[in-house]
């Protein structure tokens, strides 16, 4: 079966939000997903269902097998990433999404980012690269797998938070 999308960027609190609503495994099928080192070994290692209760998992397997493909961000990538960003966009990305934004910018291959946080959507309209960023709401509702996501999953979430980084750009430029 063919890949729906390819070179598909994670973030933690979307690949927290795959588990807590069981469809992990299932989108693996129908997604190429690629993932920072930190998100993979530390920030997205467990949920808590609606009864507080914790439910642990562990992405390593995934990368052994080949199933997600888990990378390293290079000091040199890093340095290119705060090329484009000023303080009041670097101090919020978190380390997991500064790493796949430095991935993403440094690369030549056409990644699409995923996230459930406004900053790694303004980011991408501020670099005009609107075109790179996807809600997890428009993941599900191109594999099949859709259903109702909270504000910060949803479509609109990420045009909003786009728009404001067109802006910022354009009067920061």
């Amino acid at each position: 079966m063919a890949k729906k999308f390819h070179l598909l960027l994670l973030d933690a609190n979307v690949v927290i939000k795959l588990f807590q609503i069981d469809l992990w495994d299932r989108l693996l099928d129908q997604c190429d997903i690629h993932l920072s080192r930190t998100i993979a070994t530390t920030e997205a290692h467990f949920f808590e269902d609606d009864e507080g209760e914790r439910h642990d998992f562990d992405l390593s397997g995934y990368e052994a097998s080949g199933t997600v493909t888990v990378f390293d961000v290079s000091l040199a990538q890093d340095a290119e990433l705060t090329k484009h960003f000023g303080p009041a966009y670097l101090e919020r990305f978190d380390p997991g999404e500064r790493e796949a934004l430095a991935h993403l910018v440094t690369s030549s291959d056409p990644y699409i980012i995923c996230s459930a946080d406004s900053i790694v959507f303004k980011a991408m309209g501020f670099l005009n690269r609107a075109e790179q960023g996807v809600s997890l709401e428009e993941i599900l509702q191109q594999t099949g797998f859709s259903r109702p996501m909270s504000w910060q999953f949803s479509k609109a979430f990420r045009e909003r938070y786009t728009r404001e980084g067109f802006r910022d750009q354009l009067q920061n430029p």
